[in-house]
C-alpha cells in the first residue's frame, strides 16, 4: 500500500485543472483523493460553471497535501495559506477560498458581496458583510414572493446584468452559537430566478434591533463609493469595476438606511420597490 505522499503516489497523481468566470485553475496534491474530493468541492462550490481544460497557463494553483501525520496543508501559488487535521474542515475552507478567487479574478463579470432577488422583472442588490442578517433578509424576500439569485454574491456582467448564483442559503442559527445551516428555496415556498435581470434597486443595511427604517437615496456618485468596498475585483480589474458599477448606479436606486426584524421589513422593502422601481 501506498502511504500518502510517498514518491510513488506523487509520480502518479493527477491534477484537476479548469477554468471558470475566465480564471483558470490548477489542483494538484499528494494524495490522489484528496484532489478528487477538491476538484468535487470546486463543481459544486461554482455550481457547476467550470470547463475541463488541459494544459497551457494557469493563473492559480492549489496545492493540497497530505502529511504522513495527517496533517492537510494549503498552499496558494506557493504560499501556505492553512493547514489542520480535520479534512472536513480543510476542504470546507478551500470551498469559500475557491469562491472568493474566482470572483476577485473572473475576467468579464464583477462579482459583488451581496445577496440578490428579482422583483418584478429587476434586481434589488443588497451588498453586507457577513453577521450584518444580509442572507436572513434574502430569505424573507423570498418567502414574500421575490425570486432568488443569491445569497453570497451579485454577477454583474458588462451591461449591469445580474446573473443566477443560486446556492442553498447559508444561514446561522441565533442561539450564540452561530452554527450554520443550509435552506432552500424550495423550504422557503420560493421560487428561482433563471435570466439575468438589469439592477432596480442597490439596498445598503444591516440589521439592528428595534431600528425604524428611513431611507436615504444616494446620488449615483455616492451609492458607487459605497460599493466599492464589497466589490472583489476591484484590485485586480479596477477600470473594469468601475465602469459596470457605475453603470449600475446610473440607472438604479440606491438606498441607505439601517432596518429592523427581516420579517417586518421584507413587506415593507418590497412596498417601498414598488414605488421606485422602474
Amino acid at each position: 500500500m501506498k502511504r500518502p505522499g510517498s514518491a510513488d503516489e506523487v509520480c502518479t497523481v493527477k491534477p484537476f485543472r479548469f477554468e471558470s468566470y475566465g480564471v483558470r485553475v490548477e489542483i494538484a496534491s499528494n494524495v490522489q483523493a484528496v484532489v478528487d474530493d477538491a476538484a468535487e468541492v470546486a463543481r459544486v462550490s461554482l455550481l457547476g460553471n467550470i470547463k475541463r481544460v488541459r494544459g497551457g497557463r494557469f493563473d492559480h494553483r492549489f496545492e493540497l497535501n497530505q502529511t504522513k501525520s495527517g496533517i492537510y496543508i494549503l498552499i496558494q501559488n506557493h504560499e501556505r495559506i492553512s493547514s489542520g487535521r480535520s479534512r472536513k474542515k480543510f476542504l470546507k475552507f478551500f470551498d469559500s477560498i475557491i469562491r472568493v478567487t474566482i470572483g476577485e479574478f473572473a475576467v468579464d463579470r464583477v462579482f459583488l458581496h451581496a445577496g440578490v432577488v428579482g422583483w418584478k422583472g429587476k434586481a434589488i442588490v443588497i451588498p453586507a458583510d457577513s453577521f450584518r442578517g444580509k442572507t436572513t433578509l434574502v430569505a424573507e424576500l423570498v418567502r414574500n414572493g421575490a425570486s432568488y439569485y443569491s445569497d453570497e454574491f451579485a454577477i454583474l456582467d458588462e451591461n449591469g446584468l445580474v446573473h443566477p448564483f443560486a446556492r442553498p442559503l447559508s444561514m446561522r442559527t441565533d442561539d450564540g452559537s452561530y452554527r450554520t445551516y443550509q435552506l432552500t428555496v424550495e423550504d422557503l415556498g420560493g421560487t428561482y430566478g433563471e435570466e439575468p435581470i438589469p439592477v432596480g434597486m442597490v439596498l445598503l443595511t444591516g440589521y439592528e434591533a428595534n431600528r425604524k427604517w428611513r431611507p436615504k437615496i444616494l446620488s449615483p456618485g455616492n451609492g458607487v463609493l459605497e460599493m466599492i468596498p464589497f466589490t472583489l475585483p476591484i484590485r485586480a480589474q479596477p477600470d473594469f469595476s468601475m465602469r459596470v458599477l457605475n453603470y449600475v448606479a446610473s440607472s438604479a436606486t440606491i438606498a441607505h438606511s439601517l432596518r429592523g426584524s427581516a420579517e417586518t421589513f421584507a413587506k415593507t422593502l418590497l412596498s417601498f420597490a414598488d414605488k421606485h422601481l422602474d
